[in-house]
């Protein structure tokens, strides 16, 4: 049944696939949640449909949830997992109906989502409380440095510009106690006609009835979650490797609390140790990468154009073994480093993983995160299978890895071409300066780089450090790096997936986070 009390009720905007959500909703005491999500809003399909089957997860105590969820989350395909997910609503309707209420898909500033409209959805949600907490991220692409730098810089007419607004507005006409905005670094650094957005940002927060006088906003204050004194932009920069997170996210987030809170936020506690990107993902089932397609040649059109020519390729264990056996070369070997002959591993790679893959000894029973991520329900992974990549990206994958394997760092563009082979991409801007990291590999000894929704793209930035695998990573291994847990499933395709994971908050963050609002309040 569902849980008929809980503490203090969260809103979250521009929720994602509901990291920020998961780390609020996390703590418990005494059995309950401190905190109650009791509206997210995603524009995303597949993100929302995410977030509504987790808000039905909610709906129960953890070892009180029905054995038809986990039969979904060992769902072998995706048309699979439509079904079962019908079936699992449908046998615990009431549950459902409070998760379809509760995740809701809709646009913040979009046309047909008025601002009554959405007023008029929180004041239901919160029924009256007056001590809640606002929580999500407006949409950061514009702010970017990885964006900005394909256009240019910051596009005053990118309405994602000013999205924070739509935040902000909210902030104004509902009064939260406490609210969590996060966004990208790039948020620091942009600027509108030459002048820095984000001192304007931390204005507007502080006194909404600035920007919306009519609505009789309360002030509040901005604190760091990293730093008791504030001398700059920076110091609202919380990078997550240093707090548990196998991943070097950096990303700004502040904390706002209403003036009329007195108490005082206590600040993030640093890990002795950072956790490993091979402590988390090591112990997942090895697959094999995928077989796609190979290219041919290049051809240039009476128009100028380039148009590159590419044949089928039959994907099968045989056609990968031969395929990956033909890149050995002597050559090959000497200079990428390694001594001795390569050896593929004949088992347990012997098929591309699935959407459930049994793996009942994941990670290492002594790792410190072993209860955070595991569920004893569980004797597997879901959303585990690699994806298909082109020939000759193989061959760059693997000597990638091992590369970094042999050198403990992953090559630049220029390690790529040599006398006797040439592993450099077919593409006009190769030499250009701009790619000299196309192809990285994930270190294992470290945490991994900033797991980004262009990983649903392609996996050149995602390599996985195992030579024997030859491959990017997995949904499951990015969402282990963003410290989702492993009951926590992922709808859409594999694509959407990979997107969803990209642009979420480290759950196991924003615990940490969710931990010092709960002491602020109480």
């Amino acid at each position: 049944m569902p849980q008929k009390k809980r503490q203090i009720p969260v809103i979250d905007l521009f929720a994602g696939p509901g990291g920020l959500g998961e780390g609020f909703s996390s703590l418990f005491r005494n059995s309950r949640r401190l905190f109650d999500i009791k509206l997210s809003i995603e524009k995303d399909e597949n993100a929302h449909r995410t977030l509504e089957l987790r808000s039905f997860y909610r709906q129960f105590n953890p070892d009180k949830v029905p054995k038809d969820y986990y039969s979904l989350l060992k769902s072998k395909s995706l048309k699979e997992r439509e079904v079962l997910k019908d079936k699992l609503f449908t046998n615990y309707s009431d549950e459902a109906k409070i998760a379809e209420k509760e995740a809701w898909h809709a646009e913040l500033g979009g046309d047909n989502f008025p601002n009554n409209k959405v007023d008029s959805r929180i004041s239901q949600a919160l029924n009256g409380s007056k001590e809640w907490v606002l929580i999500g991220g407006p949409p950061c692409q514009a702010y970017s440095l990885v964006g900005r730098s394909r256009v240019g810089g910051i596009d005053e007419q990118d309405h994602r510009v000013f999205l924070y607004q739509e935040y902000l507005r909210i902030i104004a006409k509902h009064h939260p106690s406490i609210f969590v905005m996060e966004n990208v670094k790039g948020l620091l650094s942009a600027k509108i006609e030459d002048k820095k957005i984000f001192p304007k940002i931390l204005e507007d927060l502080r006194r909404p009835s600035q920007i919306f006088p009519d609505l009789n906003s309360p002030d509040y204050q901005i604190y760091s979650l990293v730093k008791e004194e504030v001398k700059d932009g920076r110091d609202y920069l919380i990078k997550s490797e240093k707090y548990g997170v196998p991943q070097k996210r950096h990303r700004v987030i502040l904390l706002g609390v209403r003036s009329d809170i007195v108490n005082k936020p206590k600040t993030l506690v640093p890990w002795k140790e950072f956790t490993s990107l091979e402590s988390v993902i090591g112990k997942l089932p090895k697959v094999r990468s995928g077989l796609n397609r190979r290219f041919v040649r290049s051809e240039v059109l009476k128009s100028g154009k380039i148009r590159r020519v590419y044949e089928k390729v039959i994907d099968s264990n045989e056609n990968w073994e031969e395929t990956i056996n033909s890149f050995k070369s002597e050559a090959f070997y000497k200079y990428s480093g390694l001594n001795g002959e390569f050896k593929l591993l004949k088992s347990p790679i012997d098929d591309m993983g699935a959407e459930y893959v049994k793996c009942p000894k994941s990670i290492s029973k002594d790792h410190v995160l072993k209860d955070w991520y595991l569920d004893k329900r569980l004797d597997g992974v879901s959303n585990h299978q690699s994806r298909s990549h082109l020939i000759q990206d193989l061959k760059r994958y693997l000597f990638a890895s091992s590369f970094a394997l042999e050198y403990n760092s992953f090559p630049r563009m220029a390690d790529y071409h040599n006398e006797v082979f040439n592993l450099l991409p077919d593409h006009k801007n190769v030499n250009s300066g701009k790619f000299t990291d196309r192809f990285r590999v994930q270190m294992p000894d470290i945490p991994a780089t900033t797991i980004t929704s262009h990983i649903s793209k392609d996996g050149h930035y995602f390599i996985h450090y195992d030579p024997e695998q030859c491959r990017s990573l997995t949904v499951r291994e990015a969402a282990r790096v963003q410290t989702f847990p492993d009951n926590y499933l992922f709808m859409g395709s594999r694509t959407q997936q990979f997107h969803q994971v990209g642009n979420a908050v480290p759950p196991y963050l924003a615990k940490q986070i969710a931990e010092i609002v709960e002491q602020l309040l109480s």
